[in-house]
């Protein structure tokens, strides 16, 4: 019957059993079962369990757990994680047991006082620098289960991690602060073990230290001198606390800011394994400083020129403007009268002032935050400095044509004030009224005075004018008559510039007198030796001073003319030796460009650039080649252009490396010039990458020096390895030799690794291996014990032995038996044909 019920229902009835399964039982309710006896009378007394039944399946205890792993082991603890097991044991987990064992010791030690209900446990109180291994049991109703897998042994030691640190996101930019204002700095740090802090300002150690006893001194003043009293002001270090209290925070705080404590604000971190620096740009916000260096520029008598330099502290603010002032300083009730309060620049015109006074200047800078103190002058008086200028030399009149004169003076003396200009005047000799030339003042030494009548004879003055005004005029100039100038230029000077078998290169200078004009143009003419007559080779008068003359015999010799034509007409020929019509032969030069000669040194994938001069007639051929190897036709560029010769390699590679040569040939000779490239990398992969020894916890790696070095001396290697399945490249080993003994490697795991080379230019390409099992190597088992006769009759033998203690990191296949006869020295196979004796024991028969 169910308990919650009185009726019985029969299960069973008139079976000769003592033990019947009963079926249809709702699960998890509990029942009450009763039985009695029955023969051939009838039936006797129930037997009633005293205790209900729950109906539910059978309980055990569960598998072991799975998957334990260890994490972020410390020197005084590590963190355990591992899955629940495959099978419960039909039961819920309570929880979980974990357990220790110290290297060298037997005894598991209990980590837990009570079940952990989670998949992770944090294991504490471990010994510093001690080895431990690891292992979780589960618990249900039923049991505790097996141990699970026990982790390899892990080394209680803290973390190796550099130094960090890194300012608070408001600090990135820099901090600005009104005077008066607290400055705080806040940094974040990590680093394992926890690094020192050091706070530095303008790269100088700060500390807070205690406010001192300060000393008041008093000064006799002297009568009528007004006392400024200095503001009484703590020092930084005795404003400043620094807060460490907080494991990876460090917090600087300056209290009652002032302009002084601007500066670059840098926290230095540092342990065993590095440093690390942030810094921050703090600035301090006040009114700027007074400006300083007030001069005078140009002083006259009702103006002057103000000028000064920016403060030397704008207060950690741009300047917006200046305000300057004026005071009468003659009279000493009058006070001070603003001249401009909007400047912008350290320059101003004061104008407006009474000659003869004397006057006082002062001026304030201003930015954001308000106005400093004054920058006051010395007095100034409002008078000229200066003198109208002395008058100029007597001028002098070239270039008279029948209209114009082109008159020119010497600059006289200033007096204290540049000349601004000059004042021209004409007169015709017969008169007596001098006319002004010029209705602007002439800023040059020189002037063309046109609108004269032909015939008429002139003289002229100068003056010049400064800003006291104009001086006195210069004598007159000598009497020029207006005419135009009639005479024909001079002859050229000509001379042979070049030759060649077709053709004459003629130069000439101008005539050394032009005949009173400028000159309009040039005739050439030519004349074949032995002929009288003369031919003209231009159809026009030319301008420039060169000329090619062609249509002539190679091998001849003439004679070349040059003329020179103005205003007056042609003037008389200037005449050249004879000259003989041939191509001149000049053996060819090479010379490469200075910045070349020397070698060249680049990096691969930069350009080479190689430039040369080359002369020579006729026109030399030109070959560039590189010893010891062959130049790269789909790369290499040559271009000749005239005298010029350039070699170009673009993204240069280890293999352009050599020495260049350029060649030129012609029929004079044969000249060559030459520069060495060197062409620098990262070096090649590494040669022969093998494992040479691997076991279940190392793997000695063996390698040979790069084919290609990079042209710089290999200086290391950088070994890295990796999970078989894994994507990411860890634990960078750098080396110095061709080896590296890896450690570290968990049993059954697959690994890869790869090697790469280091130069001084960088590091080179990685060559990979694997991936490589981390497994003990495989070798043949150790003996089996002595074999002992457990049962024999008189034609066999039963035999039974133990099993080798090593199995050569392989499970035994099989077993070998043999015999020997007594009195025999050789021994028998057993076994029939290949086949093994499974286990450790054999009957042989047919003895």
């Amino acid at each position: 019957r169910e308990a919650g019920r009185r009726t019985y229902i029969p299960v069973m009835s008139g079976e000769n059993k003592l033990s019947w399964q009963v079926k249809d039982l709702i699960p998890n309710s509990e029942y009450y079962f009763r039985v009695k006896a029955v023969n051939k009378i009838g039936g006797g007394e129930y037997l009633e369990l005293r205790n209900p039944i729950i109906a539910e399946d059978p309980k055990q205890p569960p598998d072991p757990p799975v998957d334990l792993e260890v994490h972020n082991p410390t020197s005084k603890s590590v963190t355990l994680t591992w899955k629940p097991p495959l099978f419960d044991g039909g039961s819920k987990i309570m929880g979980y047991i974990i357990e220790k064992l110290a290297k060298g010791k037997e005894r598991w030690e209990r980590c837990n006082d009570y079940l952990v209900p989670l998949l992770t446990y944090p294991v504490k109180g471990l010994e510093e620098g001690k080895e431990y291994q690891f292992r979780v049991r589960a618990e249900n109703a039923a049991g505790i289960s097996e141990p699970s897998r026990i982790t390899p042994f892990v080394k209680a030691v803290d973390p190796i991690e550099a130094p960090k640190v890194f300012l608070a996101a408001n600090l990135q930019s820099g901090l600005e602060v009104k005077r008066g204002d607290e400055i705080i700095l806040e940094a974040h740090i990590s680093g394992s073990p926890y690094p020192s802090v050091t706070w530095l300002r303008n790269d100088e150690v700060v500390r807070p230290e205690e406010i001192k006893k300060r000393v008041t001194t008093y000064t006799r003043k002297k009568k009528g001198e007004v006392e400024e009293e200095e503001p009484f002001q703590l020092s930084l270090p005795e404003r400043l606390s620094i807060d460490n209290h907080k494991e990876g925070e460090s917090v600087l705080s300056i209290r009652d800011s002032i302009r002084a404590d601007h500066g670059t604000f840098t926290i230095k971190v540092e342990n065993d394994h590095g440093v690390a620096k942030a810094s921050c740009e703090v600035n301090v916000l006040d009114t700027p400083g007074p400006p300083v260096n007030f001069v005078f520029e140009d002083v006259r008598k009702n103006s002057v020129v103000c000028k000064w330099e920016p403060p030397l502290d704008d207060g950690g603010s741009e300047i917006l403007n200046y305000v300057l002032e004026k005071k009468d300083n003659t009279k000493a009730e009058m006070g001070w009268v603003t001249v401009s309060s909007t400047l912008r620049h350290c320059k101003f015109h004061v104008t407006k002032l009474i000659e003869g006074k004397e006057y006082l200047f002062r001026v304030f800078a201003e930015n954001r935050v308000g106005s400093g103190p004054p920058c006051v002058s010395k007095p100034m008086t409002a008078k000229d400095p200066f003198s109208p200028p002395d008058p100029p030399n007597k001028p002098d009149v070239q270039d008279v044509t029948s209209n114009s004169m082109l008159v020119k003076w010497n600059e006289p003396k200033d007096n204290g004030s540049p000349i601004i200009g000059y004042w021209i005047e004409k007169r015709e000799i017969n008169s007596t009224h001098w006319a002004r030339v010029n209705r602007n003042l002439v800023n040059a030494l020189e002037i063309k005075v046109e609108g004269l009548l032909e015939g008429l004879t002139y003289i002229f003055r100068v003056c010049a004018e400064n800003a006291a005004g104009p001086g006195k005029f210069s004598p007159p100039s000598d009497p020029k008559t207006a005419q135009d100038p009639i005479m024909p230029p001079g002859p050229p000077i000509p001379r042979v510039a070049d030759t060649s078998s077709t053709s004459i290169e003629l130069e000439w200078e101008p005539p050394a007198y032009n005949g009173g004009g400028d000159i309009t143009g040039y005739h050439v003419y030519k004349q074949l030796m032995g002929v009288k007559e003369w031919s003209r080779c231009t159809e026009k008068p030319i301008k420039v001073r060169q000329y090619t003359v062609k249509e002539v015999r190679e091998g001849a010799d003439y004679k070349l003319r040059v003329t020179a034509l103005n205003a007056a007409g042609e003037g008389p020929p200037g005449e050249t030796e004879p000259v003989t019509v041939a191509e001149p032969k000049e053996p060819p030069t090479v010379e490469l460009d200075v910045s070349v000669k020397a070698g060249i040194q680049i990096m691969a994938g930069q350009t080479i650039k190689i430039p040369a001069t080359v002369t020579g007639r006729p026109t030399p051929t030109i070959v560039w080649a590189v010893e010891e190897g062959e130049l790269d036709k789909d790369r290499v560029v040559i271009e000749n252009v005239g005298t010029k010769s350039e070699l170009t390699i673009k993204n240069a590679l280890r293999k352009d490396h050599g020495r260049y040569v350029i060649t030129a040939t012609n029929s004079s000779g044969s000249k060559s010039a030459g520069t060495r490239v060197e062409v620098f990398d990262v070096p090649g992969p590494v040669l022969d990458l093998k494992p040479v020894v691997t076991n279940r916890k190392m793997c000695l790696l063996n390698w040979s020096d790069p084919e290609d070095d990079g042209g710089s001396d290999i200086i290391g290697f950088i070994v890295e390895r990796k999970d078989a399945k894994m994507h990411t490249w860890r634990l960078a080993i750098d080396t110095e030799r061709s080896k590296c003994d890896i450690t570290g490697l968990v049993e059954g795991q697959e690994y890869k690794f790869r090697v790469s080379a280091k130069n001084k230019f960088g590091t080179g390409p990685p060559v990979e291996i694997g991936p490589i099992l981390a497994v003990d190597p495989l070798v043949v088992p150790g003996p089996p014990s002595c074999p002992e006769v457990k049962d024999k009759t008189k034609s066999s033998v039963a035999l039974a032995w133990k099993p080798p203690q090593k199995d050569g990191g392989s499970p035994i296949k099989g077993y070998i038996v043999e015999m020997q006869d007594e009195g025999s020295t050789d021994w028998k196979k057993v076994n029939e044909g290949d086949k093994l004796f499974p286990t450790c024991e054999c009957v042989i028969p047919n003895l």
